[in-house]
């Protein structure tokens, strides 16, 4: 896979087309250091979801975790074209202290619980503000980047 400075070039290399041109190909791909495409297991099917384009993507799946990311040529929306939150974004996956588990506070302390207790915390305190204040007091959005935002106007 060829290398590509994305600190220089965040967007990847520039692709120009006129007026009535199609918009040109370009295939992104990023996988771990020392993996080629033929030692990738497979490749799974997906889409982005780090921002709302839903760029189309596929997963390079190796020994049973994601190894890297490529985009697809035929997708509509991005032409095979990933920027650098789809390029990069997956290695978050394997981080070794990334949390596996869901942290609540108990006591003022973070211990781990199960997502059904996390859920039910959540849940409860949802439904406590909608009860409290109302609905027209609160609302979620969904995801600009990787993590959903609840907003509550101040009075």
């Amino acid at each position: 896979m060829p290398y590509a400075d994305r600190i220089a070039e965040p967007w990847g290399e520039r692709t120009p087309y006129g007026p009535g041109e199609p918009w040109p190909v370009r295939v992104d791909a990023f996988l771990e250091p020392g993996l080629s495409e033929r030692d990738v297991d497979r490749w799974v099917q997906s889409a982005s979801l780090l921002h709302s384009n839903g760029d189309g993507m596929d997963i390079a799946v190796k020994d049973g975790r994601i190894a890297g990311v490529r985009g697809r040529a035929d997708d509509r929306v991005n032409h095979g074209r990933l920027g650098p939150k789809d390029l990069y974004g997956w290695q978050a996956a394997n981080a070794p202290d990334r949390l596996r588990r869901p942290l609540v506070r108990e006591h003022g302390r973070l211990v781990e619980a199960s997502w059904d207790t996390a859920m039910r915390r959540v849940t409860g305190a949802a439904r406590r503000l909608l009860d409290e204040q109302g609905p027209a007091r609160s609302a979620s959005t969904p995801p600009a980047s990787s993590s959903w935002r609840s907003t509550t106007p101040s009075p």
